[in-house]
């Protein structure tokens, strides 16, 4: 018998004038250590899967089928039964963990209430296990990080909180939904395999809700697609992501970016919002291979895939898009040199060394893409280019003036030269504002007349591929791509010479990942302006970025050609991000480098910051600080590059080639 058993569910939502129709005859199974994935597009139904396993449907629900954990049927459960089958016997991690966190307790309160009611240890041992807990998704300084609040962590650390609070009542089955949106490469990586440890180690059925497929492929036992409430293809992990057999499962993949530079594929059209259960095929408009028996009945679900015309073989991708010539760049828009911004402490001594000594230029007509892990200071940079964060030492020029030179009405009239598209779309604009009002701001702050206003705001919406409907609507009225969408017409509205996109896709699932790609690719073609990507998907930053900058503890450790950066990173901190990166095809960057686990930042005050976890560090790594080492076209902080294995012969041969010239 299965852990969970899903039979023929469906969940039709009745809203006043419009029945929603979330889920039509789900069929999914669960059992004891195994790990089964749960994909598709946002809109699709995933989360009120997960909801259903635990009972909290939105309200005025009405369901059909069953949910059987453990041969008991949830929907049937009574209020004592559900109170003991929410967190002793199913857990759920939920998307947004700042929404799941209470804002008036600390978050080390939060998990401990958890550990002695459903684990029964005493104040003591519980805050032990808590403790334990942080450290083990990656939780810097955990026993102190256990006083605080939601509000004082990062939407990453916010995850990892809520990751523990699942773990910690120690369920039958977990459900994961979208663990790791916003974190980076490595952690992702190390979380993911929790995952797998609780199914192999603990007998634990998992249930992992994602739309990062080439994450969850290496941990996957099984993965069920679901589309418009329907599932559509299900099967072993390595058939499905590999030799998908259903149009949409294909297309669904042909929308994941690669690290090795394959372009991610947008998929046309968008997901149905259905009143009723599906008659025909919910996927025949964005078809390319429906016919007339698509749209006139519904395919069931023959074992493991419902559709009338399945395909076969590998999906096929577009060729990796050729590097642009960037030998003709522009006046340089953006100049940091050797910057520090350190943030004092709320409790009156010590502080926090975000940027140390980071010098950086941005050209007109140049992207330059800016990677690390969660907390190496890629949002400080990010607000020091804007002139939203002071450095403590070293000078920024905008458009050849220092920032700290201006003050009041000239100051604000410099920054609209630089504008950021942010990492949550939605919450970037003001509910009380409709489309219009936002988009329109920086013509305000410019003095821009109301005519005039009007005509660009129209005409950066059409850019935007934006129906003119759009403008009397609020934020919470649009999809997360349409915000994005918004967002970026925002930034771009009042013609900036700079524009910094700050994580713009991370929370979007790939379909639309892929569909904002295209259009930030097509502003980052603007030879008018210089652009800066900030970001911890890899695969997006090298598919067109022409530069790069590896951040490690505020510090810039690698820098280069996106190209020689991915293709030969030299720096072990580089190979390592690389090594993690997740590919749906297995692809290797070169000899993977793995690092001990994230420490204190004090590590990073004298010496490499990398040498507490390089497996390559010397004494004189710890001790002596390492300046950036130019190898090739490319430039490492690191002196043993030339001895880390893989790299010996490469360095022996440019020496020579730099020698005889």
């Amino acid at each position: 018998m299965s852990l969970l058993s899903i039979e023929d569910l469906s969940v039709l939502i009745r809203r006043p004038g419009r029945d929603v129709a979330a889920l039509s005859g789900v069929d999914l199974h669960v059992d004891a250590g195994e790990v089964v994935g749960l994909v598709g597009e946002s809109g699709g139904g995933k989360s009120m899967v997960a909801r259903a396993i635990v009972a909290l449907l939105p309200s005025g629900s009405q369901t059909g089928g069953a949910v059987r954990f453990e041969g008991a049927d949830v929907l049937a459960m009574d209020d004592a039964a559900l109170a003991d089958h929410r967190g002793h016997g199913a857990a759920l991690c939920f998307q947004n963990p700042r929404g799941a966190l209470s804002p008036t307790r600390t978050v080390g309160r939060q998990l401990t209430d958890r550990l002695t009611t459903h684990q029964k240890l005493d104040k003591q041992a519980a805050r032990e296990a808590a403790r334990q807990l942080f450290e083990a998704v990656g939780i810097r300084n955990p026993a102190r990080r256990l006083e605080a609040y939601p509000h004082e962590l990062s939407g990453g650390m916010a995850q990892r909180v809520m990751i523990s609070l699942a773990t910690g009542c120690a369920p039958g089955l977990l459900i994961a939904d979208e663990p790791t949106t916003g974190l980076d490469v490595t952690l992702t990586r190390e979380i993911l395999r929790q995952f797998r440890h609780a199914a192999d180690t603990d007998g634990r059925g998992v249930l992992l809700i994602s739309h990062d497929l080439a994450s969850i492929a290496p941990i996957c036992d099984r993965v069920v697609v679901l589309y418009a409430g329907t599932v559509v293809e299900s099967g072993p992990a390595a058939k499905v992501l590999r030799e998908p057999s259903h149009p949409y499962t294909r297309a669904l993949l042909a929308s994941v970016p690669d690290v090795s530079g394959r372009p991610a594929r947008a998929i046309g059209g968008a997901m149905p919002l259905l009143s009723s259960p599906p008659a025909s095929c919910p996927f025949a408009p964005r078809c390319a291979h429906a016919t007339d028996r698509c749209t006139a009945e519904r395919p069931p679900l023959n074992g493991e895939l419902a559709c009338f015309h399945p395909q076969s073989g590998p999906v096929r991708v577009a060729a990796p898009v050729e590097v642009r010539d960037k030998a003709d760049k522009g006046n340089v828009v953006m100049e940091i040199d050797d910057a520090h911004v350190v943030y004092g402490s709320r409790f009156g001594s010590g502080g926090h060394h975000a940027l140390r000594g980071v010098s950086l230029t941005v050209s007109a007509g140049e992207t330059v893409g800016v990677v690390g892990e969660s907390g190496c200071g890629k949002s400080t940079l990010a607000r020091l280019m804007l002139g939203l964060t002071v450095p403590s030492s070293g000078t920024v020029r905008l458009a050849g003036t220092d920032l700290r030179a201006l003050r009041g009405r000239k100051l604000r009239r410099l920054r609209t030269k630089a504008r950021m598209v942010f990492q949550d779309p939605i919450g970037s604009l003001s509910p009380r504002r409709t489309v219009a009002d936002a988009i329109g701001e920086p013509l305000r702050a410019l003095g821009v007349p109301a005519g005039e206003r009007a005509e660009r705001v129209a005409e950066v919406l059409t850019r935007m591929n934006l129906d003119a409907s759009m403008l009397r609507r609020r934020p919470h009225e649009l999809s997360g791509g349409q915000a994005q969408r918004v967002g970026i017409a925002r930034a771009l509205v009042g013609n900036p010479d700079l524009i910094v996109f700050d994580e713009p896709t991370s929370a979007l699932d790939v379909t639309v990942q892929a569909q904002i790609l295209d259009v930030i690719a097509e502003l980052a073609g603007d030879a008018s302006r210089g652009s800066v990507f900030i970001s911890h998907d890899l695969a997006t930053v090298r598919g067109f970025c022409d530069r790069v900058v590896v951040l490690y503890l505020g510090r810039i450790v690698e820098q280069g050609p996106v190209e020689e950066v991915f293709g030969n990173p030299r720096h072990p901190y580089t190979r390592a991000l690389l090594g993690s990166a997740p590919s749906l095809d297995g692809g290797s960057t070169g000899p993977r480098v793995e690092l001990a686990k994230d420490l204190d930042e004090a590590d990073a005050a004298t010496g490499c910051p990398l040498a507490a976890r390089c497996p390559f560090a010397t004494d004189e790594c710890r001790a002596e600080p390492q300046p950036l080492i130019r190898y090739g076209a490319s430039e490492a902080a690191c002196w043993r590059v030339p001895q880390i294995p893989g790299l010996l012969q490469e360095r022996t041969q440019m020496q020579r080639s730099q020698d005889s010239a």
